[in-house]
């Protein structure tokens, strides 16, 4: 997900743990995309959605009643929303943010945690901010710049189809999913064989839209 991809529209919710989603309008390839609002409670910034997108595709269950139309594999963006995806600077410039941190380590000695992160490479640049350890100097440093974080979409990658997982006694997916180009796969734990008992109300998934960057 390079930087040429990310958008820093504002969006919705302001709840941390929120997972939303939603459809958007049909886009130029004549196919409905979808956001999807990653909660801070368990990505604490987007820059960590990024990562897990890269390690292991995207994956999100959805209910059944709840699955979205239009969707065509190829065509169809996957927008990823967070609460803390844009960044506002009232008082300065990212040039200044990043002047004041590395003005931290020189009159206090080199701190390690703070020059990794100021060496890091960052698809989503606003997340080294966020990703800096809490202290009274970054608060100091917040609040003399003036930075906040504001909701929006940083990322988007595209839909490759949808999965439903098979409960023991099911040999395929329900008659409602017939059409819908959704295919049933059975989950089993890869140490043990055992099967992995879907949850109540979630067990279709839009399955591991890759990461397209």
């Amino acid at each position: 997900m390079p930087d040429n991809n990310l958008n820093t529209m504002s969006s919705m919710p302001n709840d941390t743990a929120s997972q939303a989603m939603s459809t958007l309008p049909v886009n130029n390839a004549g196919a409905r995309d979808i956001l999807i609002f990653r909660g801070a409670q368990y990505w604490p910034t987007p820059e960590a959605v990024i990562r897990e997108v890269h390690a292991q595709g995207l994956s999100v269950r959805i209910p059944r009643n709840n699955i979205p139309s239009g969707l065509v594999k190829g065509l169809s963006r996957i927008a990823l929303g967070h609460i803390k995806a844009v960044i506002v600077i009232e008082k300065g410039t990212e040039d200044d943010l990043r002047t004041a941190f590395e003005a931290l380590t020189e009159i206090d000695g080199h701190d390690p945690e703070i020059d990794a992160i100021l060496g890091r490479n960052y698809e989503h640049r606003p997340s080294r901010w966020l990703e800096m350890p809490e202290s009274n100097a970054k608060r100091e440093i917040f609040e003399r710049l003036g930075v906040s974080f504001k909701p929006g979409i940083f990322a988007f990658c595209y839909y490759s189809g949808a999965t439903y997982y098979l409960k023991p006694d099911e040999t395929e997916a329900p008659e409602d999913l017939a059409g819908k180009e959704i295919h049933a796969v059975r989950g089993v734990i890869a140490d043990t064989g055992e099967v992995i008992q879907p949850e109540a109300e979630t067990d279709t998934s839009e399955s591991d839209a890759q990461d397209e960057g």
